[in-house]
């Protein structure tokens, strides 16, 4: 009788263990998973000039910026960019492609869809890399946003759902976008009139932060106009002022001399 207890409970104990020790793909795709289920009633109460998102009462913000977010949730800090590049190329090039996220050394790799805050289905990548020690970085790559934090292993997966969390209630402004990030000047030039369209994108960077000093915040992104004069010649001379081809050229060289 002893002997069939003793048997019992040590298939218990390595069911346990089992459970335990299911691997960390397996935790992150769980929980990612069931954020894909939820019923996102709420509405997005931080209103930034370009978007707006809704993050849980648990979730501090520390830094904020015009196109990105660093928050904390138990401790660990993860900053949420918004892709300014992608939403100015989608509007200026109709078939612009979405950006994709670099998988070099990803021990974990998710790909999944969720419901945005405007109704449409949406695409994600989930990815686990850069471990050193302990600590993995986490991110969260979608189409118009993208999610960055450093935790701990048991963390991931708690880290990644919250990231998710936030982008399914996140939305853009387009208009305000284009008019921070993007410029179309009339420039004369002699005769003809040119349309230049420049583009104004900020580097993400903040991920650094995450690592070391995060008591410096960055400013607003800076709208920079493009140098429109024309350039000038060792001889004082202005390109404004040369001939537009071989026959203005010729022009001015037929000219009769003046009258003595």
């Amino acid at each position: 009788m002893r002997k069939k207890i003793t048997l019992v409970l040590a298939a218990l104990f390595l069911c346990g263990c089992s459970a335990t020790k299911q691997s960390l793909e397996q935790r992150m795709t769980r929980a990612l998973q069931q954020v894909e289920q939820l019923q996102m009633n709420v509405r997005a109460d931080n209103n930034k000039a370009l978007y707006s998102y809704y993050v849980e009462p648990s979730v501090g913000r520390r830094i904020s910026t015009a196109s990105a977010n660093v928050f904390v949730m138990d401790g660990v800090e993860f900053v949420m960019n918004l892709n300014a590049a992608q939403i100015v190329s989608e509007h200026f090039y109709t078939e612009a492609a979405a950006q994709s996220p670099n998988l070099d050394n990803a021990e974990v790799v998710i790909e999944g869809q969720y419901t945005a805050a405007d109704g449409s289905v949406q695409s994600y990548t989930a990815t686990v890399s850069g471990r050193q020690g302990e600590q993995v970085l986490v991110t969260l790559a979608t189409r118009y946003f993208t999610f960055e934090g450093v935790c701990s292993e048991t963390a991931a997966p708690s880290l990644a759902a919250q990231m998710l969390k936030i982008v399914r209630t996140a939305s853009y402004d387009e208009e305000e976008v284009l008019n921070s990030y993007s410029s179309k000047s009339r420039i004369s030039y002699v005769k003809e009139n040119l349309n230049l369209f420049e583009e104004e994108i900020p580097e993400s960077g903040l991920l650094e932060e995450l690592m070391s000093d995060k008591t410096q915040t960055d400013g607003d992104d800076e709208q920079i106009d493009a140098d429109q004069s024309g350039e000038t010649f060792e001889d004082g001379s202005a390109s404004d002022n040369l001939p537009l081809n071989e026959e203005d050229g010729e022009a001015q060289g037929e000219q009769e001399p003046a009258a003595e």
